[in-house]
């Protein structure tokens, strides 16, 4: 059995030498160009340009630079600490740009946890959450360019808890509208005697007569789905007993009921129930 010798890498800017780990001076010269260049605003994506026009490779099989290569670099305390490689930058440097990652680091989202079922009010699809100019967050719609925000991440939060807060005190507002079975009756009985009028005449228009036909067959489906609706509603109000005093959103009880959050442009939110009612 022939074994491949495993490749060792070492860090960019860094070569081992008659046994002997030694810098290597014009990819030490560019790390300390990116330290410098960072601090002084450039940012991650512009250092990745900047690495690739010098025509050096982070390591010999990548394909050119990208901005988590950039970021390695800068976060990469072998470049300064001196215990195992000799320092390519000072240590007073690499504090300043420490402090100045970690100020721009975006903290962890408090809504991240809702981000799938948020919902564009105009066309019903998935929103998107834009965090490149954090902290204003912007909600963007792919399919009908939709765009909403600036909203803060604790406002969005704080909309939704206060609707479904709400919900957990008046689970009766999980029920469907009142008499919507019987108004969907009521059209289904309409469509069926316009039918058998068309169809008597001694003329049938037969796009006609087809149109009222899948018309009625539609309201006829709905119809159907009311017992299957109410069943979901038994299931919601289940649930929700016992949670008339929560003072915090339960986040497991709010993934079992709720299918979408529905967010408005001035941040106002609706949210969809399993059952297909918005409150």
């Amino acid at each position: 059995m022939k074994f491949v010798k495993k490749i060792r890498y070492y860090p960019f800017g860094y070569r081992i030498s008659n046994g002997e780990i030694e810098t290597i001076p014009e990819e030490a010269r560019l790390v300390k160009q990116l330290f410098n260049d960072y601090l002084i605003g450039d940012s991650l994506q512009r250092l990745a340009m900047i690495a690739e026009e010098t025509g050096l490779k982070f390591r010999e099989n990548a394909n050119g630079w990208n901005k988590n290569m950039i970021a390695r670099i800068l976060d990469d305390e072998r470049y300064w600490n001196g215990e195992s490689f000799p320092p390519i930058i000072s240590r007073e440097l690499a504090i300043k740009v420490t402090h100045l990652r970690r100020s721009k680091a975006e903290p962890e989202s408090p809504v991240r946890f809702l981000q799938k079922k948020t919902a564009c009010p105009q066309c019903g699809n998935h929103l998107s959450r834009n965090s490149k100019d954090f902290p204003r967050i912007f909600w963007e719609c792919k399919k009908c360019g939709t765009r909403f925000g600036p909203f803060s991440d604790v406002d969005i939060l704080k909309a939704v808890s206060h609707k479904f807060l709400n919900l957990c005190r008046n689970p009766g507002l999980a029920e469907e509208t009142e008499g919507l079975d019987n108004k969907l009756s009521l059209k289904v009985t309409r469509l069926t005697h316009e039918i058998d009028q068309t169809l008597n005449q001694r003329q049938v228009e037969p796009e006609k007569t087809l149109s009222l036909i899948l018309e009625c067959a539609a309201e006829k489906y709905q119809v159907c789905q009311i017992g299957r609706l109410d069943h979901r509603t038994r299931n919601i109000q289940d649930q929700l007993k016992g949670h008339s005093e929560n003072r915090e959103m339960d986040r497991q009880l709010f993934n079992q009921i709720i299918e979408k959050v529905i967010l408005e442009p001035k941040g106002s939110v609706k949210l969809q129930l399993i059952n297909e009612k918005i409150i």
